[in-house]
């Protein structure tokens, strides 16, 4: 009986680990008066005024930056309140790539010049519609150009190029899992016209729908946007010998609270497991999958404990999502699968009686 009692609670502490971050990232929270302190601080560090010119630094770009940032929070913010989905997805992915771009002006020498050098290079393509209305010629226009002095045109840096130098001057990788998590996701599903973002108005059933799915949680873009404000506020305060425990905790906070866009994507199928119709069914199913995983039967036959936990993984999770293509949970069926029935095997019951929670 101890150990029956022991198994719920590890089994319950399990599922509250994993459903934690979702219900923060759904759930309202109030910060107004920590969120004014930031922008206060972020604004008193601004101290390129008058704009230096050609003669600015790494550290005056980096304070353009957080200039966006806080310009692109308080429209994040208002298109959230809106319900104006795409525009917010869109607003958090260009204040992603405005944190990048600050963090690599601080930390690489020659960031300047090489954003300099990438706007030399847009000016011909800005100006382009001149020559093809045939007011000017293609060739004064490019010795226009040349005659600025700002160096010889070349393509800048793009923004997962920065986001690996911040991280190896950091000797971290936060700059690349923002990227990865959620400047990518953004990109494919809301900035660009790919097949990923069409599709988005196919349901699971073929039908076609006018307004397309959701590409994030409702309140996930602002959160997105805090924590960038904060994080380049929070870095640029140490910079200037005035670090704030204030812009650290609120940067943690709302990037706790900042769901994946991927995990969005795909919560429609996650969804109908929690319908009142299926979570009966769900809960005997992963009672019965965890039960037979510790009873420790079929404990001499391991590819028998496997393919037994597989078919209820694989029972669980295509009641929730449909039309899959034949194969395409395999690899994470035989992942998670594996992994349950080596953890949960009679020798190593005691020592891992938390393997929920590392699954």
């Amino acid at each position: 009986m101890p150990r029956k009692s022991s198994d719920k609670v590890q089994l319950w502490r399990g599922i509250w680990r994993q459903a934690r971050p979702v219900l923060l990232g759904v759930l309202p929270v109030i910060d107004l008066p920590s969120r004014y302190r930031v922008r206060r601080l972020a604004v008193s560090l601004v101290q390129c005024d008058p704009w230096p010119g050609m003669t600015a630094t790494g550290d005056d770009a980096a304070q353009l930056a957080i200039m966006r940032l806080r310009w692109l929070q308080r429209d994040t913010r208002r298109a959230v309140r809106g319900r104006h989905s795409e525009a917010a997805t869109l607003l958090a992915r260009a204040s992603i790539e405005t944190l990048i771009t600050g963090l690599y002006c601080l930390h690489e020498q020659d960031a300047v010049a090489r954003l300099q050098a990438e706007n030399i290079r847009n000016l011909p393509l800005l100006f382009r519609f001149l020559t093809d209305a045939g007011v000017i010629p293609a060739s004064v226009l490019d010795e226009c150009i040349q005659g600025l002095g700002y160096g010889k045109p070349a393509r800048g840096p793009s923004v997962e190029a920065m986001a690996l130098v911040v991280d190896k001057s950091l000797g971290a990788k936060a700059a690349v899992d923002l990227y990865d998590c959620y400047y990518r996701p953004s990109s494919a599903f809301a900035m660009h016209s790919g097949g990923l973002s069409l599709l988005r108005h196919v349901r699971t059933d073929n039908r076609l729908v006018r307004r397309p799915s959701r590409t994030w949680a409702r309140r996930s873009p602002a959160r997105i946007a805090d924590a960038c404000l904060g994080a380049l506020t929070a870095t640029m305060a140490r910079r200037a010998g005035r670090p704030s425990q204030l812009a650290d905790k609120y940067t943690d906070r709302h990037f706790g609270r900042a769901l994946v866009p991927m995990i969005v994507m795909s919560s429609p199928g996650i969804g109908k497991l929690v319908m009142p119709r299926q979570i009966l069914t769900t809960i005997v199913t992963v009672r019965g999958i965890f039960r037979y995983a510790r009873s420790g039967q079929d404990a001499e036959d391991l590819v028998m404990r496997v393919a037994r936990i597989r078919a209820g993984m694989e029972a669980l999770l295509l009641a929730g999502v449909r039309d899959l293509p034949e194969g395409a949970l395999d690899p994470f069926l035989d992942y998670v699968s594996e992994k349950i029935a080596a953890e949960t095997a009679p020798s190593s019951t005691e020592e891992n009686s938390g393997v929920i929670a590392s699954v």
